[in-house]
């Protein structure tokens, strides 16, 4: 699914956008960064950048492809761990990265309204 979303969002989304149209897709670090028990999702990641860049040789310039691929965000995903085990995994996570934090969903929403809002980026 996480693979077929994209691609059946291209295949029947994108004969209906107007020239100049964007679609964004999303993947994960994981591709290049695969984990412990995390092929699936790590191949699946690398499939979705793929078709991304796929798609966006194939239908441009009349239409623009890109693909959002964050690293750790702190999501309802782990809501279901207990409180402290939860925060004590966003610090270690957040010391290990260049800006000392985890991404939010206001990080991605400011990401993917760039993405779809500059007309030179693919």
């Amino acid at each position: 699914q996480k693979f077929f979303g994209p691609y059946h969002c291209a295949k029947y989304g994108g004969p209906r956008l107007q020239d100049g149209g964007c679609i964004v897709f999303c993947s994960g670090v994981l591709c290049r960064r695969p984990g412990v028990n995390c092929s699936p999702l790590s191949a699946v990641n690398g499939a979705v950048e793929g078709l991304t860049r796929a798609l966006a040789l194939e239908l441009g310039p009349r239409l623009r492809f890109n693909c959002l691929s964050p690293g750790f965000v702190d999501t309802e995903r782990f809501d279901h761990l207990p409180a402290e085990k939860k925060q004590k995994m966003m610090a270690s996570t957040a010391a290990s990265l260049p800006l000392q934090r985890c991404g939010d969903k206001d990080d991605i929403g400011h990401a993917v309204h760039f993405l779809l809002s500059n007309a030179y980026t693919t």
